[in-house]
């Protein structure tokens, strides 16, 4: 009895050994690059993407600035007509006009 209880146990380790080579090791893991890939382009395209916005948000400062200047000169100028005209007479006659 002792016997067959050996052969049991070797033929159990033979189909486990022989189970364990038919099947292998599985099925290949994909591959990881293209998910790094794909990763690092989208944060170089977000990063393009927060340049542009920073550059945009630069242009629009400056031309805020521009506007501001502007309706400043514009409204000290609307307070002074009657010095503008009699200036801009002044230099009609001093051209020969």
């Amino acid at each position: 009895m002792a016997r067959t209880t050996m052969r049991y146990i070797a033929l159990a380790a033979l189909l486990l050994v022989l189970g364990a080579a038919l099947t292998g090791c599985g099925p290949k893991p994909s591959c990881e690059g293209t998910d790094v890939t794909a990763v690092q382009s989208a944060q170089d395209e977000c990063a393009a993407a927060n340049d542009e916005l920073d550059e945009a948000r630069d242009t629009r400062a400056a031309l805020e600035a521009d506007v501001t200047s502007t309706r400043a000169e514009i409204a000290a100028l609307e307070g002074q007509p009657n010095d503008l005209a009699a200036r801009l007479h002044e230099l009609k006659k001093g051209s020969g006009r």
